[in-house]
């Protein structure tokens, strides 16, 4: 199980909060007897706008503007309704939107504990404190190097790698002045074939940085233009991956069965077919579309309309065959992990 996933747990217990975690296991627990259920959580994209232009992304082409704040309300209680007990606030740039902090606080009044990612690039001075008074549980920004020749190279935005530094300094000390523990502050590298040799670099500065959680997701392109490490590669970084679990030590948010799985992934191995997105995740586009999972989102692939009566349908054939497959994406695989539905890429 994630780390984060363990801390959730823990905060909600510290905070009192019995009933989300009484609806959370009860869901849980169905899921793990494989019992028809609605989402668990949800992951709501509200724009694809981005100030970055990062190598491996194409989101911001697709940008058509923000959705309003009553369509992205009237998402939230859709997924409520459904039953999920969490939402994850994504983009493009999420903070970009100009009606964020309404999102949060509307996701916070239905009950939904709510976890945000980030370039870091938006979090001024100005914006640091309302932020944490907005009551988000956790916050992670994209790292993708130990270093900001290789995180601005990937970023394509010179001095991108330095904000994000000067960001989680202002937060921690935003937070200290608060005398709080949220939002859990975490840093995630996407590990791809021109920064893998960082890894353990990245490890070292998040202990550096004092972040509470960090994580490494392999970077996708799926089916033949999936990027793939050579046999020595993957095992050096099988080797480098464990050197960053003894630096991070608590610090690490993958579980060790998902970390051991990352090289071999890299290397083009491949995932059994059953995966528990379609149960127990719904990704909402900016658009309205929902889809099963955020792979399948971020490609456009079996989404049904905002109106469409009941739970997104689950991957066709060719989805199956060519993408998920070739999926190692932490949220699901994680969760698939947990629930001991699926084993590590052969």
């Amino acid at each position: 199980m994630r780390r984060s996933h363990r801390a959730v747990v823990a905060e909600a217990l510290a905070h009192g909060e019995w009933g989300w975690l009484v609806r959370a296991a009860g869901r849980t627990l169905a899921a793990r007897l494989g019992l028809p259920v609605g989402p668990l959580f949800a992951t709501l994209a509200v724009t694809f706008r981005c100030n970055y232009r990062c190598t491996f992304c194409d989101l911001p082409d697709r940008a058509r503007g923000d959705p309003p704040l009553a369509a992205l309300v009237a998402r939230l209680d859709r997924v409520v309704a459904d039953g999920a007990r969490a939402v994850g606030l994504t983009g493009g740039e999420p903070l970009l939107h100009p009606q964020l902090f309404e999102v949060i606080a509307a996701a916070r009044a239905r009950g939904l504990l709510v976890h945000l990612n980030s370039n870091g690039s938006r979090l001024t001075e100005a914006a640091v404190a309302p932020l944490l008074a907005s009551g988000l549980h956790s916050l992670h920004l994209s790292l993708d190097g130990a270093i900001a020749a290789t995180h601005d190279e990937l970023r394509q935005v010179p001095g991108s790698f330095v904000q994000i530094e000067a960001t989680l300094a202002a937060l921690r000390a935003g937070r200290a002045a608060r005398g709080a523990r949220r939002p859990r502050l975490g840093l995630v590298m996407a590990v791809t074939p021109r920064n893998w040799r960082e890894v353990a670099d990245f490890a070292r500065l998040a202990v550096r940085w004092q972040v509470d959680a960090a994580g490494f997701l392999p970077h996708h392109e799926f089916v033949e233009t999936r990027a793939r490490l050579s046999e020595p590669d993957a095992a050096e970084l099988a080797r480098r991956l464990r050197e960053a679990q003894r630096i991070a030590g608590a610090r690490l948010d993958n579980s060790a069965a998902y970390l051991a799985a990352v090289p071999r992934f890299l290397a083009g191995a491949t995932t059994p077919l059953a995966c528990s997105a379609p149960r127990t995740h719904v990704a909402v586009a900016p658009d309205g579309r929902r889809y099963p999972c955020v792979p399948l989102m971020t490609l456009e692939r079996g989404g049904r309309d905002a109106d469409a009566p009941g739970p997104p349908a689950p991957p066709g054939p060719t989805e199956r065959e060519e993408i998920c497959r070739a999926c190692w994406w932490n949220c699901h695989r994680e969760l698939d992990l947990t629930l001991k539905t699926i084993a590590a890429p052969r």
